[in-house]
């Protein structure tokens, strides 16, 4: 059975162990270019894979054991037939608010499928790190685990998704699986370079952008660092502060939709933005990783104040320096990876993109300023924010 922490973070050293043997139409047992030994995936190893949409027939429910998987994926094969245009896949999202692991097992399909549990939809455009795991499923995490570590040292996030591919999975030698691994993350320069041309147009995004075509997904974190330092003074030098704000807080982890949503029933239910806060702190404390945030949200009606939980509650109570408090707080990868940091604090607009799409629906309202009271990036022990309603 699993932990009662199921979010993304604890997803990475606990497994979901002892899979229940199933069968895969012999046509789906699909090789791979190259293949890893037994000993797991190295960094050369290591691939960025950029997933188009996809027509996808699933069954998404929580799971806390595989073996809950096993009656789906008969399902799955008896329904979908001739109309299964690639290899079984299962998806993890997290930060949803289930009982467990939000769990999708399926096929990608030519036509779509809709019966029983089943239903089918476009997978959105995701880029991913993957690498290939050969042997039991028990000790996929530690196949998995480079990705995450590869992300560190590239300095990208992970976005809310995991995938499992089942390029081979043999009921008669269990042991002997390959399973692809996809970790997804934000494509932060690709994202960024897309709004710098919609809210300044292509020349001007051209002058803030310089460079950015050197910069790739493999690109090691302290020279990204450096490149995102100059662009953003460059930002600052051919915009307005709305302008800054619109243009990074949209370049943010894309929030589950059914997590605001819990929230904003919350808050119509109660009428005020202290049930929320209320909702979100025992969110915190039920998860166990944190006590919550260590500077209070509130609104007045006219402004709005957040602030963040940092990433290693426990480091972060320890930390002495400003090291220290930034590897701690920091869950942005390339603040937290990179040896010396030196950006401007409106980078942190980007976090406060990550609450905008929380906010912003729930008090039917569009930001059009927000001002970084405190980064870690000028000194301070955490980051927060002010949005402005007027």
């Amino acid at each position: 059975m699993l932990h009662d922490d199921l979010d993304r973070r604890s997803f990475l050293t606990i497994s979901l162990n002892g899979i229940t043997c199933f069968s895969l139409p012999a046509a789906l047992r699909l090789p791979l270019e190259r293949g890893l030994g037994a000993g797991g995936a190295r960094e050369e190893e290591i691939r960025s894979v950029v997933r188009e949409p996809t027509l996808f027939a699933g069954i998404r429910k929580p799971i806390r054991t595989r073996d809950e998987l096993v009656p789906r994926i008969r399902e799955l094969e008896a329904s979908c037939g001739e109309q299964i245009a690639g290899p079984l896949t299962h998806i993890f999202r997290f930060d949803t608010p289930v009982d467990g692991y939000d769990s999708e097992i399926g096929f990608p399909v030519r036509e779509p499928v809709n019966a029983g549990d089943i239903r089918t939809q476009t997978l959105r455009r995701m880029h991913f790190f993957s690498n290939i795991h050969e042997g039991s499923v028990a000790t996929v995490p530690q196949t998995r685990n480079y990705l995450y570590e590869y992300m560190d040292r590239v300095g990208l996030s992970p976005e809310l998704e995991l995938v499992e591919v089942f390029h081979r999975y043999d009921p008669d030698d269990p042991e002997n699986q390959r399973i692809e691994s996809m970790a997804s993350y934000l494509p932060w320069p690709e994202k960024y370079r897309e709004e710098l041309v919609r809210a300044l147009g292509e020349d001007t995004a051209d002058i803030v952008w310089e460079g950015g075509e050197r910069i790739t997904p493999h690109t090691p974190v302290d020279e990204r660092c450096r490149w995102v330092a100059a662009s953003i003074e460059r930002l600052k030098a051919h915009s307005t502060r709305e302008v800054q704000f619109d243009v990074l807080s949209r370049v943010a982890l894309v929030r589950p939709p059914e997590d605001i949503e819990n929230y904003r029933q919350i808050y119509e239910q109660a009428g005020e933005m202290q049930a929320v806060f209320d909702a979100q702190h025992d969110r915190f404390l039920e998860g166990g990783r944190t006590r919550g945030r260590f500077d209070e949200p509130w609104f007045d009606g006219k402004t709005l104040h957040v602030s963040k939980v940092p990433y290693d509650e426990e480091a972060y109570l320890a930390a002495a320096t400003p090291e220290e408090i930034r590897k701690a707080f920091c869950f942005c990868a390339l603040v937290r990876e990179a040896e010396d940091p030196r950006i401007d604090p409106i980078f942190c607009y980007r976090a406060a993109g990550w609450d905008r799409q929380f906010f912003e629906p729930i008090l039917g309202v569009e930001f059009k300023r927000c001002e970084i009271t405190h980064s870690i990036l000028k000194g301070d022990r955490f980051c927060a924010w002010n949005y402005y309603l007027d």
